[in-house]
């Protein structure tokens, strides 16, 4: 008799045990990750080609985040203006001037991507020789930059870009 309860209670506590294991890792994977920081991932060289850079207050020299392209365009300094929406645990990268100017995106300025016809840009981007990219509306990405506040226009960004991975889409986002 004792056996069979020494047995028995041992199954009970191996399978509170698992439960507990089983909630406890779903917690993990269900709380997505934050912004990181890791300064090799950015190429702090790429400064060099950014024109008037002192334009740019830098809050992170160095942060990663995942979301989709809403649109891509042209800038006459040579720069992509990205519109990018971020998964929801990077919001808080956002002001209130990317909710009111930029449709609650993150602008991303790839740097130094087409011909130039911003005078005081020109010189910048003249030795320039990549990374290029070619982002594309509604595909997301894993993208690495400086997390900066842009003073001439009140919105963040990441910029420069020194990566744009492409990432499967999810089906929450």
């Amino acid at each position: 008799m004792k056996r069979t309860t020494a047995i028995t209670l041992f199954l009970i506590v191996a399978a509170i045990a698992l439960l507990a294991y089983k909630w406890w890792s779903s917690r993990q994977s269900a709380t997505p990750p934050g912004p990181q920081t890791i300064a090799s991932q950015c190429d702090q060289n790429l400064w060099q080609f950014v024109y008037h850079p002192n334009r740019l207050q830098v809050l992170n020299p160095c942060t990663s985040v995942t979301g989709a392209v809403d649109e891509v365009r042209q800038e006459p300094d040579g720069d992509l203006h990205v519109r990018f929406r971020l998964d929801q645990q990077f919001v808080s990268l956002l002001n209130q001037e990317n909710i009111s100017s930029q449709q609650g995106d993150l602008v991303l300025e790839p740097i130094c991507q087409h011909q130039v016809t911003q005078a005081d840009a020109v010189a910048p981007c003249k030795p320039y020789s990549g990374p290029f990219f070619q982002p594309q509306v509604g595909q997301r990405y894993l993208v690495w930059g400086a997390h900066v506040e842009d003073t001439a226009h009140g919105w963040n960004e990441l910029h420069p870009i020194t990566s744009m991975q492409p990432i499967p889409s999810t089906s929450s986002n």
